[in-house]
């Protein structure tokens, strides 16, 4: 079942950054180091950092997104 959180959290920011377009260069480098740790963590099978790690970019992506 995390398998899937984690899983589901990723799609979901692919969809959002796809969607989303140019964000500030501070921002899109931060997600984007973050977005790569939470893959490597899930490929290495370490679901919960991966759970953890994305639902904080979500969050993010989230505030910016409203904050437009």
């Amino acid at each position: 079942m995390a398998d899937d959180l984690a899983t589901i959290n990723l799609q979901k920011i692919d969809d959002i950054l796809a969607s989303q377009g140019p964000t500030s260069e501070g921002l899109d480098k931060a997600i984007t180091e973050q977005l790569d740790r939470a893959k490597a963590a899930h490929a290495a099978g370490d679901n919960k950092n991966a759970i953890a790690l994305t639902s904080k970019i979500l969050e993010r992506l989230e505030k910016t997104d409203s904050g437009v």
